[in-house]
């Protein structure tokens, strides 16, 4: 039998399907991706109260399946007008609808994704489940997608009707239904037969990350590697190098941030998916070549304390005596600064002080510095500083990058090992710590390779 998820699997790649059915112990779920699906659970049980009073089709500790599908059958007969998790069984496929409400004597169809708007991918979603319920007996008005609304700021209580929008995708569901029939069977017979020869390509990573591409991986031949001749020494232009470190003034700030970013807002003045500064880290110099110090901000895991109100303040006193503020690719400490001062218009003078006194050190490895054997042609600052300073490098951290940042500062919100914490707060200070001492290391290679 399929369900909505083993459909959708399918018709992006049968191969994975079947690897699905036939090789489950194959499969790997990055610790990302769990959490995305975290995400999707707690939306579609915070989604209920749009339409409370309800009853729920599957019971906890219970998988969809033949006793909730009775279930959702009773409740319909009763008369009650909303179902949570409401099972259909229709042509050899099973579905959960999020939410399925009665609206003047008519029945409707939601289905909750953690997004802030409809995606393409989602047509398929609620197609199936459409075919599904219409196939079971059960007529549809209209059918819908709650997403969250981007627009919504939290303040006090979560206002579940303004933190949904339900936006109507009927016409494009109506659209797939005669595909729908067409590949239900195709996939049954498939999944009977042997493990089907599909070549990796955008399935792999479209719309999301396969959880069998390593699996497939191990089935390509080797390749031979193409000989590509690349530069071993410095590409230099030097006249815009030497223009860009004339423009750098002392006392100098290298300044680093890392967010969480959640799809139901955490704290007042927050938005869905608005990453939130919990972090930083601030080397500086007063003089060129002078002692550095390094000061630094990490948030307490509190769920009753912004982070972001007591990080603002004190980013303020700290960055007082600078003169420039290096950070590492500016769109994303410059934005997060934006929002601070949006969210807080308190400190907004104060904050555009930062503003404008930072400076971005990957300008010249985008316009007038390329080691590419080295860095590989990139300019990220993974790749730039074991190229120019070998000694230094994320690969030994057990936080080596900002995602895994964001999910062990998560973590911490949801622990009471004391150890833990403890460890996991120093594992985050010595990640964030890298990242602006990389600056310092970077920049001063710049000043040698000028002079």
């Amino acid at each position: 039998m399929l369900s909505k998820s083993r459909y959708t699997r399918g018709c992006n790649c049968p191969k994975s399907l079947w690897l699905y059915v036939h090789k489950k112990e194959e499969q790997v779920i990055p610790d990302f991706t769990q959490a995305i699906f975290a995400m999707g659970t707690s939306a579609g049980e915070l989604a209920r109260d749009y339409f409370p009073g309800g009853k729920l089709a599957v019971l906890e500790g219970e998988l969809p399946g033949y006793a909730s599908a009775k279930r959702t059958q009773e409740f319909i007969k009763q008369g009650v007008e909303t179902i949570y998790e409401a099972t259909f069984i229709y042509d050899n496929t099973l579905v959960a609808v999020d939410i399925m409400h009665k609206q003047d004597g008519k029945w409707q169809l939601y289905e909750v994704k953690s997004t802030n708007s409809v995606k393409q991918e989602h047509y398929k979603d609620v197609a199936i489940q459409y075919y599904v319920v219409k196939g079971s007996g059960l007529e549809l008005s209209d059918v819908f997608l709650m997403h969250f609304n981007r627009e919504y700021v939290k303040r006090g209580e979560i206002e579940v009707n303004k933190l949904f929008l339900p936006e109507s995708i009927h016409d494009e569901v109506c659209a797939l239904q005669d595909d729908i029939k067409i590949k239900i069977p195709e996939l049954l017979e498939m999944i009977k037969g042997s493990e089907p020869d599909v070549a990796m390509g955008d399935q792999c990573t479209k719309p999301y990350h396969c959880d069998f591409c390593d699996y497939c991986l191990k089935l390509l031949p080797p390749v031979k590697e193409e000989i590509v001749e690349l530069s071993s020494e410095a590409e230099i232009e030097e006249d815009e190098l030497e223009e860009f470190l004339d423009g750098i003034q002392y006392p100098l700030y290298y300044l680093d941030f890392e967010t969480i970013m959640t799809g139901v807002p955490m704290f007042d003045e927050s938005r869905p998916y608005q990453p939130l500064t919990f972090q930083y880290s601030l080397h500086h110099q007063d003089t060129k070549g002078g002692e550095l110090k390094h000061e630094f901000y990490l948030a307490e895991s509190d769920l009753l304390v912004d982070p972001r109100k007591a990080l603002i303040e004190q980013l303020i006193e700290n960055t007082i005596p600078a003169k420039t503020i290096l950070v590492y690719n500016i769109a994303f400490e410059r934005t997060r600064i934006i929002e601070m001062q949006r969210d807080f218009p308190q400190y907004e003078k104060e904050l555009q002080s930062i503003i404008h006194r930072m400076d971005d050190l990957i300008i010249p490895f985008r316009r007038s510095y390329y080691r590419t054997e080295k860095m590989n042609g990139s300019s990220s600052i993974k790749q730039v500083l074991p190229a120019l300073c070998p000694e230094f490098c994320y690969d030994d951290l057990d936080i080596s990058d900002g995602m895994a940042a964001s999910s062990a500062f998560m973590e911490l919100y949801y622990c009471e090992d004391k150890e833990y914490i403890k460890k996991t707060r120093e594992n985050l200070l010595e990640y964030c710590h890298l990242d602006t001492l990389a600056m310092v290391k970077i920049l001063e290679k710049l000043y040698m390779d000028v002079n």
